[in-house]
């Protein structure tokens, strides 16, 4: 067989490749390259996808796992006899519930930062039956990564590389800062994640790819074969009839029978003779056709475009509706001012046409529930989720519902429906304040609570250890707690949204916590209002022209 093929290739060889076997070749050739192409694509992309999907998740439940670490529990923990105590089994508990959720997960660490720059094991949790590591033990030795930032973590991220194991296996390895409680970086949390799976995907798609390819290539010959006979045939009986042709028979006609463009051209080389006289006659009515032709085409663009500009108006006009429910649920100025005791303003802005920000102050009785909370992004999704949360509120409290954790639960519980419904991934961070007896109660997680009292000195009170961003995770009753704060007249309290306190300016440098707490407490003599407008002006003249990404909420509180 292989001797046939071989005389076969040296007799074309000598007289020359023809059109058939190169068009043969560059069908194949193509084909295999688009396929090839394709699936190397694919392979890339679903790599790229996997990683980065990875990296995204673990960095968020980093950033969530060092919230979870108390610095009030995890400074107490210096030698290895307060294993024993109560912090060291509350931390525990908490690494061990959040590994339960993320099972990829095979260790979380917490390192000090000693004063001679040395680290010591703090916390160091891996699912049974693993072990543990000495509190106070020092650590020698740290991940390339680490030691290139010269071990100082500063803010939550992921390393760029895989790391293999001697067992095989791929792990992944996160960082974040854990601060003391004065805010300053005290240690560092690391997360050890399984990521072998993506590994084993990656190597399927490449042995996917791989089969695909093989089983591509006798179907590229054989259909580069079958178009090029079919292309080169109808070409070769119209080559021997425009030869006869131009010997003079021009009663000769082309005897090609196929459909395809080349029937087309023998057609109307058959007519070219016929057609000539007449030519300058049809011209005109040619012409006229095309015109018809193009004159429709532009109706249907026109059709289109119009349907286009009526989806685009039912679109704006759905946001518009959204949007006016939003400021339709927000206070009124004339029950703000109808509270007894206090002076309120509320402000909220969002970075679109509907933001994801909510607040809002209900009196009930003799108390007054101060709300403000931010769901996750903003857009329509985040702003329909906002007026859920309001919703909810307002019917615990319309039946008289005072029991802190069942508050809680039900307000999770109605997010996480609706979240699972909708099928989203927003979450909300969330700050209730109860006003009674001249005091106010304050439970959620959220941002810190600026407090400025008569005498001008600034608080702030921070809200980590007050409960757990609502919508991730079934149950969050745990993790609510309630501080109280006693209120004397002139205090005054500030709550906010971080698009306030991360608002950039044209350079990229946020707004910051300590300005807003210095304009606080340069207007802390004044109304809300002036408050209020003072705080709003400062952040405008902040930002100047650069664009706003984020929803802008503020509620000012004023003992009377």
């Amino acid at each position: 067989m292989f001797r046939t093929l071989g005389k076969i290739f040296q007799n074309r060889k000598k007289k020359g490749l023809s059109l058939r076997y190169k068009l043969t070749a560059a069908y194949s050739f193509l084909t295999l390259l688009i396929v090839g192409i394709l699936t190397e694509s694919l392979y890339f992309q679903l790599h790229q996808t996997e990683i980065q999907d990875l990296r995204a998740r673990l960095k968020d439940i980093t950033a969530l796992t060092a919230l979870q670490i108390t610095p009030n529990f995890h400074g107490l923990l210096v030698n290895p006899q307060d294993s024993q105590n109560y912090y060291y089994g509350v931390l525990i508990e908490r690494l061990e519930k959040i590994i339960e959720i993320n099972r990829s997960i095979q260790r979380i660490s917490t390192f000090r930062r000693l004063a001679d720059d040395e680290f010591v094991f703090v916390l160091d949790y891996v699912p049974p039956p693993g072990r543990t590591a000495i509190i106070g033990k020092k650590v020698t030795q740290f991940p390339a990564p680490l030691e290139a930032k010269k071990r100082i973590v500063t803010e939550t991220f992921v390393e760029e590389k895989l790391f293999r194991k001697p067992n095989d296996s791929f792990v992944l390895y996160s960082y974040s800062p854990i601060e003391d409680n004065f805010g300053e970086p005290e240690g560092f949390l690391l997360i050890e994640f399984d990521a072998s799976p993506v590994i084993r995907s990656q190597r399927q798609a490449r042995r996917t790819s791989l089969i695909i390819f093989s089983v591509t290539l006798p179907f590229a010959l054989l259909i580069g074969w079958w178009l090029t006979r079919s292309l080169t045939s109808p070409i070769r009986e119209l080559v021997e009839s425009t030869r006869a042709i131009a010997r003079g028979k021009l009663d000769e006609f082309v005897k090609v029978q196929s459909r395809d463009e080349i029937g087309l051209l023998a057609e109307a080389f058959n007519q070219m003779t016929s057609q000539l006289k007449d030519s300058f006659d049809t011209l005109e009515a040619k012409v006229a056709e095309r015109t018809q032709q193009l004159e429709a085409a532009n109706e249907a663009i026109s059709s289109l475009n119009t349907r286009l500009e009526k989806e685009n108006t039912r679109l704006s006009g759905e946001l518009e509706i959204t949007q006016a429910l939003q400021k339709m649920f927000l206070p009124k100025s004339n029950e703000l001012k109808g509270i007894p005791g206090l002076d309120i303003a509320g402000y909220m802005k969002p970075a679109t046409e509907v933001g994801g920000d909510y607040y809002d102050i209900v009196t009930y009785g003799d108390r007054v529930k101060i709300c403000i909370g931010d769901v996750t992004g903003h857009g329509l999704e985040s702003g329909v989720l906002a007026i859920v949360v309001q919703t909810a509120i307002r019917t615990l409290l319309a039946n008289q519902e005072t029991n802190l954790e069942r508050f809680w639960d039900v307000i999770n519980r109605v997010l996480i429906d609706n979240i699972h419904r909708i099928d989203s991934d927003k979450i909300l961070t969330l700050l209730l304040l109860d006003y009674r007896n001249n005091s106010l109660y304050l439970s959620g997680q959220h941002e810190e609570v600026i407090l400025v009292h008569t005498d001008g000195k600034v608080e702030r009170i921070d809200t980590i250890n007050l409960g757990f961003p609502v919508g991730l995770d079934a149950d969050i009753t745990p993790f609510i707690d309630e501080k109280k704060i006693e209120l004397k007249s002139g205090d005054v309290i500030v709550i906010y949204t971080d698009g306030i306190s991360e608002a950039e300016d044209i350079n990229g440098v946020q707004y910051g916590l300590e300005r807003l707490c210095q304009i606080v407490q340069l207007n802390c003599e004044k109304n809300v209002e002036e408050i209020q407008n003072a705080i709003l002006s400062d952040l405008e003249n902040y930002i100047g022209t650069q664009e706003i990404y984020d929803d802008i909420t503020i509620v000012i509180l004023k003992k009377e």
